[in-house]
């Protein structure tokens, strides 16, 4: 009996040995895994962090992912001057980073590793936004207004559309005199000075009516068909337009309505709007309706526009001239004598030489020139501003280290003088895109004094070839 009793116990007693073995190894193999996971979670962490770098540059800093302790930092608040004052860190950050300095330490020693990490936390999440508001800045100077020779002082600005095209007026009233001379020669004079004018940044064409047959009736169906575009649409040439000007003569009827739709038919294959200049000193006498044309031309695009300079005209004819310019959206202009035709095509339309001498005046000056300079400041400064409050926030987290003893003096030491260098590397980034926007503005302000000084120079040669004093 005793003898079954023993080897029960036995029994049990092995069986108990065998669970408390099993139990050892499964407590065994599950901090064995934990093990695994935290070290497999370190090692994910500090490979995030080599992806941090620590040069200090445009192009990485605008890289530079945000600190993850500074999600709630508010871009108003980040770019706010300091000044002199040292920033306080914020109650939150301050009572987080205790814990999170001390979750760095404890994963590596290493002080490169340390300052990525450092960086990972605190980094300001701002630099990208402010990085490419600066690359977008463009000078703003105001565009200076450079007396273009299609405009008129007395109405509403007459501004070619990239093409133009003249109408003169051939009839045979362009045969009688003003102050001596043919009106035709007059007018032809104007014309060419006018032409080369426009010609400069307009391709331009010349047609003429009333050119052919005579004013007795038996021609009026020749001279009222007599239409013709004797200088192409095209680049301006002087010698091939003078040649073209030159070669007609004043004859017949004035067929001002055919002329008007013939020009509606050119700038039908024009995809931009065309500019109508028509040089007239008489009414319709072909039986067309000139207004209508004129309504109709407007009508094939909205762009075209028509102008008129009636040149010693009667009343009758300059209602009807005037309309004329209206129906197409245009002006209309009054020249009753030699001299005022002159002032009308050429002295309107080109700047005075007094203008001309006070010409430099719309090109940006030495005060718009350090305005736009501040502009150009703005977000390169706040560059400065954010990266020395991030420096200000790593000096703090060093500090704490060292207070905590997670750092020896000698690392503590070492990391202020990184940060302190970071900062300075910060200054010369904000230096560096400052003076990369200064040199837009001053590229800009180049740009409009040349215009200004080439459209000087043009239209200075244009007037000493007319013989202007003024």
């Amino acid at each position: 009996m005793k003898r079954h009793i023993f080897l029960l116990l036995l029994l049990i007693s092995l069986v108990l040995s065998a669970c408390n073995s099993e139990k050892e190894n499964v407590t065994t193999n599950l901090t064995a895994k934990e093990a695994v996971e935290k070290q497999e979670k370190q090692d994910s962490v500090l490979e995030e962090l080599e992806k941090i770098n620590l040069e200090v540059s445009e192009e990485e800093l605008g890289n530079i992912p945000p600190g993850k302790l500074m999600d709630d930092f508010s871009y108003e608040e980040d770019v706010v001057e300091i000044g002199n004052t040292i920033p306080q860190l914020d109650h939150d950050l301050e009572n987080q980073l205790p814990a999170q300095l001390e979750l760095l330490i404890n994963e590596t020693d290493d002080l490169d590793t340390i300052k990525k990490g450092l960086v990972a936390m605190l980094a300001s999440p701002h630099y990208k936004e402010i990085i490419q508001n600066s690359n977008a800045y463009q000078p703003q100077f105001e565009e200076p207004y450079l007396p273009d020779p299609t405009r008129s002082e007395g109405g509403k600005e007459i501004t070619a559309a990239n093409k133009a095209i003249i109408l003169l007026d051939a009839s045979s009233s362009m045969l009688l005199q003003a102050d001596g001379k043919l009106k035709m020669d007059i007018a032809k004079d104007a014309v060419k000075s006018f032409a080369q004018t426009i010609g400069q940044s307009n391709e331009v064409s010349l047609v003429v009516y009333g050119h052919k047959g005579s004013e007795s009736d038996k021609d009026k169906f020749e001279s009222c068909s007599a239409i013709e575009e004797i200088y192409p649409m095209g680049n301006y040439s002087k010698q091939n337009f003078h040649a073209a000007v030159d070669s007609f003569e004043s004859k017949g009827w004035t067929p001002l309505a055919g002329a008007i739709q013939k020009a509606a038919d050119m700038s039908s294959s024009y995809l931009e709007g065309t500019t109508i200049y028509i040089v007239s000193d008489g009414a319709e006498t072909c039986d067309g309706d000139p207004i209508q044309a004129s309504k109709d031309l407007v009508a094939k695009n909205s762009n075209n526009t028509v102008n008129i300079i009636g040149f010693d005209v009667d009343g009758k004819t300059e209602n009807q001239l005037k309309a004329v310019a209206e129906a197409g959206n245009g002006e209309y202009f009054k020249a009753d004598s030699s001299e005022e035709l002159k002032n009308t095509i050429q002295y309107e339309w080109l700047p005075s030489t007094l203008d001309l001498a006070w010409a430099f005046t719309m090109a940006p000056d030495a005060w718009e020139m350090l305005d736009e300079y501040k502009i150009g400041e703005h977000y390169p400064k706040q560059l400065w501003t954010i990266g020395r409050r991030e420096s200000h926030r790593l000096r703090d987290a060093i500090t704490i280290m060292g207070e905590k003893n997670l750092i020896t003096d000698d690392q503590q030491s070492e990391l202020r003088d990184w940060a302190m260098e970071r900062s300075e590397a910060m200054r010369e980034v904000y230096t560096a895109m400052a003076k990369k926007n200064r040199e837009k503005a001053e590229a800009k302000s180049k740009e409009i004094r040349q215009r200004v000084d080439e459209s000087v120079e043009k239209m200075k040669a244009l007037k000493q070839e007319r013989g202007d004093i003024w």
